[in-house]
């Protein structure tokens, strides 16, 4: 009976990690989760933390809590790092990553790049048997102990991607059946990531509409437009696919509305402040059984930019034509 506990906890553990990666609602805050090679991607550096309470008033659901910095050298966008850990607790199991992040990107043509990435990594899985439900009370053998596995981790991928258009090709747990570092790694199953999205702007921001004696009278606002799609397949698991349209006003205030098939619906909302932080919340709703068992999924997302880029010559006269805006707003205040 006791070694058939231990067998149950193990294959519990390690069937979690075979069924699906983590699960985010608004994944493109943390496409570099699901991608190495986003890593050196854009012209700046950036880190961020993020947390998940997965199924809010069930019992033991998953906590999901993650920390990234990645970006590239010199912000020259070819040579691509990043380093990340991630924190998962369900249940009785607790599993935590480490990782670390190489990708290098080339110019395909004068709109598209491709970025190759990879991410090895260490996993630690433990097990929390002194909060095991016994059958037999009085059995002492397992109490108080804590049954921890170590599993090594390595994955890749691909990103093609311009300023408006990219598509992302990835895999986890690429040499599981290889390389058996560890016992554990045997049980873990490849998973395969594609994600997909274009950047539509509807309405660009022109220069300020003056009146006749050269007072700027208006000033029109960008508004984005973001479908996105995300698919996951595991073996032996019926493919997964999230789809999200995403809308931003003026670079700064953004919502979106995601539908994961067989699992749920969600909404999230978001704020950037002084072009260098982006707050974002997500909550879902359930769609299978267990929607009568919770409340519905939170997601927060705190990214910061820790290095500046340099401005085009399209965003400096932004910035001298908003300058005027105000300038003569305040003008004609003092006239009333």
């Amino acid at each position: 009976m006791k070694r058939l506990l231990l067998i149950i906890l193990v294959l519990s553990a390690s069937l979690s990690e075979a069924q699906q990666q983590f699960v985010f609602t608004n994944f493109m805050m943390n496409d570099y989760y699901f991608n190495p090679a986003v890593a050196g991607s854009k012209d700046v550096h950036y880190a961020n933390v993020g947390f998940r309470n997965q199924w809010a008033g069930f019992e033991g659901a998953p906590l999901t809590m993650y920390a990234n910095f990645y970006g590239s050298a010199k912000n020259q966008m070819k040579h691509g790092y990043g380093a990340s850990i991630i924190a998962d607790r369900s249940g009785l199991v607790q599993n935590t990553g480490f990782y670390l992040n190489y990708a290098y990107h080339i110019k395909v043509s004068e709109k598209f790049k491709l970025g190759l990435g990879i991410k090895p990594g260490y996993m630690q899985y433990n097990v929390k048997l002194y909060d095991a439900q016994l059958a037999d009370p009085g059995d002492d053998i397992l109490t108080g102990n804590v049954l921890s596995i170590n599993a090594f981790d390595f994955n890749a991928g691909l990103n093609f991607y311009s300023k408006e258009f990219f598509l992302m090709l990835s895999m986890r747990n690429l040499f599981t059946d290889v390389f058996n570092f560890t016992s554990f790694n045997a049980g873990l199953a490849r998973h395969y990531t594609l994600i997909s999205g274009y950047k539509w702007l509807v309405n660009k921001k022109k220069q300020p509409q003056k009146d006749e004696d050269g007072n700027v009278i208006k000033r029109k606002k960008d508004f984005e437009l973001m479908p996105a799609v995300m698919a996951n397949f595991v073996n032996p698991i019926e493919p997964q696919v999230s789809v999200m349209l995403k809308a931003t006003v003026d670079n700064k205030y953004w919502a979106g509305l995601t539908f994961r098939s067989q699992d749920a619906v969600g909404v999230s909302l978001g704020l950037k402040i002084k072009n260098r932080w982006d707050i974002g919340y997500a909550f879902d709703y359930s769609l299978g059984k267990i929607k009568d068992y919770n409340f519905g999924s939170h997601e927060i997302v705190l990214t910061f930019q820790t290095t500046s880029k340099k401005p085009t010559l399209e965003e400096q006269d932004e910035e001298l034509n908003n300058s005027i805006f105000d300038d003569n707003k305040k003008k004609n205040k003092k006239e009333e």
